[in-house]
């Protein structure tokens, strides 16, 4: 019997680097982590909810757990604001047969629903309004007399914040 020489597994240095490491690297794994203790084997679900149960109800609830998992599927818990509360009673059904559908498996059984508030996403802030000619020349009449330059930028800076506010605009 001609057996093969087994090679001995190299095994190398372990590389370990110092120092602060990117968010991004461990992000994945945490997300994984925390959807599986919600009973979210497939992040997909969380992830792309507005794609699974449309934009417009999306908007309006959240898939919070997935419990009591069956070979005919699970029992969805939805955070829904009350009038989301209302529509998805009557619409379970079809929110079952598009979950299931997307993931082309049956997921979902049941779904219960808990009324509460939704986060919103963050709006960003209107831009700054530009300043007309004028106030940029009161403005640099006003800081010229300030001989520290970094003490005459700062004021700069809030004088325009300032005389943007004034005229009834929002900068932030």
């Amino acid at each position: 019997m001609s057996e093969k020489p087994t090679e001995p597994e190299t095994v190398g240095p372990s590389i370990r680097r110092r120092g602060p490491q990117a968010f991004a690297q461990d992000a994945g794994a945490l997300l994984k982590h925390h959807l599986a203790s919600h009973g979210f084997g497939d992040v997909d679900f969380v992830t792309r909810w507005t794609a699974i149960a449309g934009a417009s109800l999306a908007q309006r609830c959240l898939p919070q757990r997935l419990s009591g998992k069956g070979e005919d599927g699970a029992t969805l818990t939805l955070l829904a604001d009350d009038r989301a509360a209302l529509e998805l009673q009557h619409q379970t059904p079809q929110l079952i047969d598009k979950i299931n559908t997307y993931f082309g498996r049956p997921v979902v059984k049941k779904i219960k629903v808990i009324v509460g508030d939704i986060p919103q996403p963050v709006v960003p802030p209107p831009p700054v309004r530009p300043l007309t000619t004028a106030e940029e020349a009161t403005l640099a009449e006003a800081t010229d007399s300030i001989a520290d330059p970094e003490l005459r930028s700062a004021f700069t800076r809030l004088g325009r914040e300032a005389l943007a506010r004034s005229r009834g605009r929002s900068v932030r």
